[in-house]
């Protein structure tokens, strides 16, 4: 097999000074990788860039403003939609709307704490502690541009979904493989990147966080002419995150989703407050529990997981450790939904280290009224809370969700009309088959 060859792309809509921003009318990142006879090594595409934090047009956040983003997050904070679609034929092969609550979820149940304080600073701009990824990475008058810093914050990260973190080499070829990549990133909004620290969001009014030096990094290799020659039909399996929304406001919950998925995985959730989205006094890209509008925390009593209304895969109602207390005398995490969740988002057997622990996945007291300061200041990085099942861990068929709709049963302590916005990602299996040019995704 020939030596691996790297690709360094430019994006196809970059600006002429070089900068990408939300604020400036660029919201969307678009970059090609053309049609030719290689194959991209799985896991090897990577996003580079420069990241800057403006108060405004000319001038860098200080300390006393307050301004902060979700420490867990870093950089991955921007990334609102993740598509990719076949460059030459333009068929949709994966989307992963809120790209961001997904990976927040992701990160916190396979990363450590000692890789969020390490490398993760280096790689993403995260850091475990707010205060010093405040100073590290917005108040960095080093990294300013307009101050003509000479060390700006740069990243390294990985684009995190399915087909790009599969353990097959994709294939970029017209008439046997997907024809091409076109990936599209559109910018999360200043809004529900940035927030205030201390629910004062004046010094926010024209701030903005903006790209620069930006590129796509990936390997690419030829295929091993030892290997047989690839037919008229060719088809790759990969593993695929579609990502659903909606709102509850009840105590007695029911969600349902026609998914229309052959081989479902699993499905994890993450929840923050509606009012909490797009809102500079607000983290909206926390995942807190379900919360009353005082900002006290909503727990869950009982939560049951359905297909086509019959419970599957668990064939009983999970009933927490809080569903025989008394108001809010029982502050313990429930192991089963804990463990539960964890192993939707990455087998259990297979998780080597994560961040998931009492101190961030509990039922934290926010605050004791709407200022949710709690919230801003909880340790090691912020809540990490979220729900979630496995079906298949074991044979990776999955199980079919094509006909029969996914539910979810919750009852909580929800007593105040507080809207919850619930974000679910589902992990898939999908197929491309390649014919003739031409190439049709089977979900």
């Amino acid at each position: 097999m020939s030596s691996n060859q790297h690709l360094e792309i430019v994006p196809s809509n970059i600006t002429s000074n070089g900068k990408l921003s939300y604020k400036n009318g660029q919201p969307t990142i678009q970059l090609l990788i053309g049609a030719q006879e290689r194959m991209i090594v799985p896991g090897s595409i990577r996003l580079v860039g420069n990241f800057t934090v403006m108060k405004n047009e000319t001038v860098i956040p200080l300390e006393s403003d307050k301004i902060r983003m979700n420490e867990r997050l870093g950089v991955y904070s921007i990334i609102d939609t993740l598509s990719i679609f076949s460059q030459t034929s333009g068929q949709t092969i994966e989307t992963i709307n809120h790209h961001n609550r997904m990976m927040s979820s992701y990160l916190s149940v396979t990363q450590s704490q000692q890789d969020f304080a390490c490398h993760a600073y280096e790689q993403a701009l995260r850091f475990p502690n707010y205060k010093a990824q405040q100073l590290g990475v917005i108040t960095n008058t080093q990294g300013a541009s307009a101050s003509g810093g000479t060390s700006p914050n740069s990243f390294c990260i990985p684009l995190v979904c399915g087909l790009f973190m599969g353990q097959e080499p994709i294939p970029l070829s017209g008439q046997t493989g997907v024809g091409g990549l076109q990936v599209e990133i559109q910018l999360s909004p200043d809004q529900n990147v940035l927030f205030s620290g201390d629910n004062s969001p004046d010094a926010l009014a024209d701030a903005y966080y903006e790209l620069s030096n930006v590129r796509l990094i990936c390997e690419v290799q030829r295929p091993d002419p030892s290997l047989p020659t690839p037919g008229p039909v060719n088809t790759f399996t990969y593993n695929s995150i579609s990502s659903y929304y909606n709102t509850i406001n009840s105590a007695n919950a029911v969600l349902n989703f026609n998914l229309g998925l052959k081989s479902v995985l699993s499905a994890f959730m993450n929840v923050v407050p509606a009012s909490h989205i797009n809102n500079f006094a607000r983290d909206g890209l926390a995942t807190l529990e379900f919360t009353n509008k005082d900002g006290s925390k909503a727990q869950i009593e009982q939560l049951v997981f359905t297909r086509a209304g019959q419970r599957e895969p668990l064939e009983y109602n999970i009933d927490t450790l809080q569903k025989k207390s008394t108001g809010r005398d029982n502050e313990t995490a429930d192991a089963q939904v804990v463990r539960n969740y964890m192993n939707a988002v990455m087998s259990f057997a297979k998780i080597n280290r994560t961040s998931v622990q009492p101190s961030v996945y509990r039922n934290i007291d926010y605050s004791t009224d709407n200022t949710f300061s709690g919230a801003k200041i909880v340790p090691d990085g912020g809540v990490a809370w979220g729900v979630g099942v496995a079906y298949d861990s074991i044979s990776d068929q999955g199980l079919d969700f094509s006909q029969s709709p996914f539910g979810v049963q919750l009852q909580l302590r929800l007593t105040t009309d507080n809207p919850n916005s619930i974000y679910l990602f589902v992990h898939s299996r999908q197929t491309v088959v390649s014919q003739g040019g031409s190439i049709q995704v089977l979900k």
